[in-house]
């Protein structure tokens, strides 16, 4: 599958636990996730995709390129 992982972090609070892990694709993420949780001994993972600041950047670019109207909005 590849990856790497980062860091494994105990917590308190809502979530118990943190794992920062590097995949090569969304894919190989959902794959590690759903793999982990098969064991049963978790109760509920939740997995965030981070994005670098390029990858951001190029977000805000095509965000600001749609052609978004709020409904109601007359042209």
């Amino acid at each position: 599958m590849g990856g790497k992982l980062h860091g494994f972090w105990y917590a308190f609070g809502e979530h118990d636990g943190f794992v920062l892990i590097e995949a090569p694709d969304n894919a190989a993420a959902a794959a590690f996730s759903v793999g982990i949780s098969a064991g049963g001994s978790l109760r509920s993972t939740e997995t965030t995709v981070l994005l670098t600041v390029e990858e951001t950047i190029d977000m805000l670019r095509r965000a600001h390129d749609l052609p978004y109207r709020p409904p109601g909005e007359v042209k």
